[in-house]
């Protein structure tokens, strides 16, 4: 869910239509982690990511947000600063508004709860992905990071759901919490058993059940009894 699917297509049009068009080419920083939030971006083509710096300087991209999404509306409505970066992965056009104009349309189309209400749903949702990546083994940790990219940014192709990455397999790991070295082989298993088929900067859910069994706690695609059961 995303902010397109919480507002009446009017007023999601109305956004767009306040706005000022804009390209971004891949690698393009659309905003950065500590800026003033003066503005937000209304996402119409594209993928990008979320990146959160530390103060060692290193770096993790939190998570993928795709078409329908509005970009550094929290900052603009409380008024702070950016809290992470948002980066283009591909090729992607947004519509920018100026926050006090942003301001002014949530109050007129009341829309403070249901914003508000996506927040705390995300932040929740990133609290309980973040704890599940402590707790859960590898491959666990990685199905469920794809299942989870699947839900937010996924879509429907003619053998199943398609995920544009744009971002090396590094990024990925670092995602789920664990190494390239450690990645690739939870990645290949699931190829094999035919969960995803797996592309240069993207990859395609064939059987999104199988990713959730996958992603079970006890999962461990290729030793875990329940998931060999329904691949054998």
């Amino acid at each position: 869910m995303n902010f397109r699917d919480i507002v009446p297509e009017s007023a999601w049009q109305e956004l767009i239509a306040r706005g000022r068009r804009r390209p971004y080419r891949r690698g393009t920083q659309l905003l950065r982690q500590g800026e003033s939030a003066t503005s937000v971006i209304a996402l119409t083509e594209g993928i990008v990511k979320v990146v959160q710096s530390a103060e060692n300087g290193d770096t993790l991209t939190l998570m993928l947000r795709g078409p329908g999404e509005v970009l550094g509306e929290m900052g603009a409505l409380l008024d702070r600063r950016r809290s992470a970066t948002i980066q283009a992965v591909s090729a992607c056009v947004g519509y920018v508004l100026p926050a006090h104009a942003f301001r002014g349309y949530v109050d007129r189309h009341r829309l403070t709860t249901e914003v508000y209400r996506l927040a705390v749903d995300r932040m929740q949702e990133n609290e309980r992905l973040r704890s599940d990546l402590v707790r859960l083994p590898p491959a666990a940790r990685l199905a469920r990071v794809v299942a989870c990219l699947a839900r937010e940014i996924g879509r429907p192709v003619n053998d199943g759901v398609l995920v544009e990455l744009g971002m090396p397999r590094e990024e990925l790991a670092a995602m789920a919490a664990m190494s390239r070295s450690t990645a690739m082989p939870v990645l290949n298993r699931l190829r094999v058993a035919s969960v995803l088929s797996l592309g240069r900067s993207h990859l395609i859910v064939l059987d999104p059940v199988g990713l959730e069994a996958a992603a079970a706690p006890s999962a461990e695609p290729g030793r875990d009894s329940a998931y060999e059961a329904r691949h054998n």
